[in-house]
């Protein structure tokens, strides 16, 4: 478990991440996303691409450890109890 704990504290752990964004298999959102980029010409769709991944990688990224925060904190909360 402290293996665990330093590796999400340092950013090293990225298996339980989940899949990186506009990876197959695609959501619906992704599919949406996918279609528009394929009405532009290939150099900006690539470009395009690229920048609603990082754009996505950060907000998952955020999301992940604010819920990694929140079980630490429920954890504790529940452990002062006994």
């Amino acid at each position: 478990m402290f293996d665990i704990l330093t590796e999400l504290q340092y950013g090293e752990l990225t298996s339980l991440r989940g899949k990186a964004p506009m990876e197959a298999p695609y959501t619906v959102a992704e599919e949406h996303i996918l279609r528009q980029l394929n009405a532009l010409e290939p150099k900006a769709a690539d470009d395009f691409q690229h920048e609603i991944q990082a754009l996505a990688l950060e907000q998952r990224n955020a999301a992940f450890h604010t819920g990694v925060r929140f079980g630490a904190q429920l954890m504790a909360q529940l452990l002062e109890d006994f």
